[in-house]
């Protein structure tokens, strides 16, 4: 009978050779077959987590207690000091008593009894306690694998029944480079959406709330939401995201630019100052000057969009080429 209350009790009060006994029993060197296995592999993860820490604990110590492979080399060194001290024993009493040479002959033949009863007892002791160690250590890894599981399915299922509704909705905010306008909500129905639908800018900003590194979102329940797309999917996911890495990289144009805006100022401060025949006013300067702020403004803010776009469709990208990664693997 192998059923959840029974493994409770056997793990914890039977003595260590029974146990072993009822863990070959139920699971037999042999094998068996492989519907009954799996029946008794499920009522093991039917046990609590308390209980299958307990178990592998057991074990763990049962596997120490038998292993003797340590002990091996003491119990043989004194093994050979007491056949040795026998040996000169009975070599000198067959010298002062004056043995006759059958007596001797069955002295030695006795020592000779004696020291093979002794090995063979020592390796059949040896053999039963490796074969406890392995039977312990297979139990061990079946209840660890066991309590592997059932966090594994513990976990998944949270996750199923935080996305029981699988809505998303972001707030959005439209940045312009001084103030904050149209403020809404926008939801998508799941992740695909998003990834096909959505804007660049909205798309972002759904990665900065759930991915970025001062989000209080759930990011592990996130991962597993983009686990749960379609490989056509993550692959056009992938292309977006690269796609948006490049409108984002500003490094290109910025130089063009930047020679391009002081050309344009000094041609406007000589237009400002070619009616006092190219000597600076207060007028030029002053436009010039905001001309520059304006400029060094906006090329700032752009650097700084170009690169939270960036590194958010970076981001994004790499989980996504890492789910990609581990479908392929399946």
């Amino acid at each position: 009978m192998f059923n959840k209350s029974i493994i409770k009790r056997n793990l914890v009060e039977m003595k260590s050779r029974d146990l072993i006994k009822f863990i070959r029993q139920e699971f037999p060197v042999k094998g068996q077959n492989y519907t009954e296995h799996m029946e008794k592999y499920e009522t093991l993860k039917k046990l609590s987590e308390n209980d299958l820490s307990s178990g592998i604990s057991r074990m763990a110590r049962i596997e120490t207690s038998f292993d003797n492979s340590k002990n091996a080399a003491l119990l043989v060194m004194i093994f050979n000091f007491l056949i040795g001290f026998l040996k000169l024993c009975i070599g000198a009493g067959v010298e002062l008593n004056n043995f006759s040479e059958r007596v001797a002959q069955s002295l030695n033949l006795a020592y000779g009894f004696f020291t093979t009863f002794f090995i063979a007892i020592l390796f059949v002791g040896l053999l039963l306690d490796k074969n406890k160690v392995t039977t312990a250590s297979f139990f061990k890894t079946l209840l660890e694998q066991a309590k592997a599981d059932k966090e594994k399915e513990h976990k998944s299922s949270n996750d199923k029944l935080q996305f029981s509704d699988n809505t998303i909705e972001i707030k959005l905010i439209k940045r312009r480079p001084f103030w904050k306008k149209n403020v809404y909500n926008r939801q998508a129905k799941n992740l695909e959406e998003i990834l096909l639908k959505w804007s660049d800018e909205e798309i972002i900003e759904y990665i900065r709330i759930n991915f970025g590194y001062l989000s209080e979102k759930n990011k592990k329940a996130e991962l597993q939401r983009i686990r749960g797309l379609e490989y056509d999917t993550i692959i056009l996911g992938i292309g977006r995201m690269k796609e948006m890495e490049e409108t984002s990289d500003n490094s290109k144009i910025i130089p063009g630019f930047t020679s391009a805006s002081i050309f344009l100022i000094s041609q406007f401060i000589y237009f400002a100052t070619y009616g006092n025949k190219g000597a600076p006013t207060l007028t030029s300067v002053c436009l010039a000057l905001a001309s520059s702020v304006a400029i060094f403004f906006g090329v700032t803010w752009g650097m700084d969009k170009g690169r939270t776009h960036r590194s958010g469709a970076t981001l994004f990208r790499s989980l996504l080429e890492q789910v990609k990664s581990e479908m392929e693997k399946k």
